[in-house]
């Protein structure tokens, strides 16, 4: 499945009705609904914010909103674009000022779906693949040494902690994890330690 690297704003008018859509992670129901509240707050004279989510790593936690619309014709249709899009851990809220005229069930259903179409086509995604977090921890007199490995492989470094010694999370295709931790054993002549090893999906 795919997730969300940069969003951008999608845009559809008709009728003089402007939908504005806007494209989140997000991981919990929690953050959607501050979210959601943030938008409504953010465009408060608006008429609607319907949303969609999909979260997990199988895209099962599933939610969408009318908010107020005719029942399917803008949350339903959004939702079914984020999973054929094969997106996850991802959140669209499209806001609509009315513009006077009614656009009937067909005209909300391609209203709110150009909108979100417009936002996927702007933004960047990245597909995720079996991936490890790794945390190690080494003396200071490897870092410059580990440093530079790891930008050559080019590793993300999630995180990095300096206290009695040096400690950095990690994560990696799954493919490659091996031979990375052969590799730093090796800078290390052994004394790298392992401190925790997790299998997960990751969009790197």
């Amino acid at each position: 499945m795919k997730k969300l690297v940069s969003s951008e704003e999608g845009i559809y008018i008709e009728k003089k009705s402007k939908f504005i859509c806007h494209l989140f992670n997000v991981t919990s129901a929690d953050e959607v609904t501050e979210i959601i509240k943030a938008e409504k707050k953010k465009y408060y004279d608006a008429k609607h914010h319907c949303y969609a989510y999909v979260m997990g790593d199988d895209g099962s936690d599933i939610k969408c909103s009318d908010d107020g619309e005719p029942s399917g014709t803008a949350g339903r249709p959004m939702l079914d674009i984020l999973q054929k899009e094969g997106l996850t851990d991802i959140l669209c809220v499209v806001t609509r000022y009315f513009g006077g005229t009614l656009l009937g069930t067909g005209g909300l259903v391609r209203a709110y779906s150009a909108a979100l179409k417009d936002a996927i086509d702007k933004s960047t995604f990245k597909n995720e693949t079996e991936a490890v977090i790794v945390k190690y921890k080494y003396g200071y007199n490897f870092d410059a040494r580990i440093s530079s490995y790891l930008r050559d492989k080019d590793i993300k470094v999630l995180d990095s902690e300096y206290s009695d010694a040096v400690e950095i999370t990690i994560v990696l295709e799954k493919e490659m994890y091996s031979a990375a931790d052969a590799d730093l054993v090796n800078i290390t002549n052994g004394s790298v330690e392992k401190t925790d090893e997790t299998a997960c999906m990751y969009a790197l």
